[in-house]
């Protein structure tokens, strides 16, 4: 019986106390620990990806088009032809007027 009290005496003394100044961190669980990582980066990557996306759709997409919609509503291709010819941008214009201007001529020397 001796025996048996000291053992449960040095237990009793050898208990740490329950409140202390330090407190214990609890050891992270690594079990499964980076499946739940990529699965957490994959969802947070669809997050931004989805929202940079819908950003740059209505911040890029939707007016490019509604200005091509726009300018193209109104848009005169023969007018906008005619002013830059007029304004002698064609280089290969001149020419050809040149050739129609002598073929008329011809033509109205042959009716004559």
């Amino acid at each position: 019986t001796k025996l048996i009290l000291l053992d449960s005496l040095l237990q009793e003394t050898n208990l740490t106390p329950k409140m202390s100044a330090i407190a214990k961190i609890a050891r992270p669980t690594m079990r499964g620990m980076h499946v739940q990582q990529i699965k957490r980066n994959l969802m947070v990557a669809t997050v931004v990806a989805t929202v940079a996306t819908t950003a740059w759709y209505l911040g890029v997409n939707k007016p490019r088009k509604e200005a091509y919609a726009n300018f193209y509503a109104t848009y005169d291709a023969e007018k906008d032809f005619q002013r830059m010819k007029a304004l002698g941008l064609f280089q290969s214009q001149a020419i050809i007027d040149e050739k129609a201007g002598e073929e008329g001529g011809e033509e109205a020397e042959d009716e004559e």
